[in-house]
């Protein structure tokens, strides 16, 4: 008997994570405004496409282009979920980003840094979402600031 509630415990302990998951690809779009302390302000629009392992973990590939520095940033990250009510989640994402300047800019530098984000999402309907949430680049690889990011966008589930 003894084995019996083991063998049990320990299927029950197995089977948890995937009776809790519910995978699935994702795809967003974002507008975003960008800050830095040294060279100002930039509008920016983004994509990202990722997969959810579960309803609380997954990864996240993005590509932002920061108009305003003439650079593009692409990422990718882990993305944490927890989850505030049936509609609300609150969002941590933990990455890296390789950040580029276009051939005419400034100073035609490019470098990778940790990304660090927070946000929460709101489910609209089963497959789409809207989504909040700021991203944080520090020391933007030898440019001698960080990068803030503030984003709006659209997910979508399949």
């Amino acid at each position: 008997m003894k084995k019996f509630v083991m063998a049990m415990i320990l299927t029950a302990t197995a089977a948890a994570p995937v009776a809790y998951a519910n995978p699935g690809f994702e795809f967003g779009a974002n507008i975003a405004r960008t800050t830095t302390s040294a060279y100002g302000n930039s509008s920016d629009f983004g994509l990202t496409a990722g997969y959810r392992f579960n309803r609380s973990l997954g990864v996240e590939g993005g590509y932002e282009s920061l108009m305003g520095y003439e650079m593009t940033l692409l990422s990718m990250s882990a993305l944490g979920r927890y989850r505030i009510s049936d509609r609300i989640h609150l969002l941590g994402l933990l990455g890296m980003s390789y950040w580029t300047e276009s051939p005419s800019g400034k100073y035609k530098a490019s470098g990778i840094d940790p990304l660090l984000g927070a946000g929460l999402s709101y489910r609209l309907t089963r497959t789409i979402s809207i989504r909040g949430e700021y991203q944080f680049v520090p020391h933007f690889n030898g440019l001698g600031t960080n990068l803030n990011t503030f984003l709006i966008g659209v997910n979508v589930r399949f």
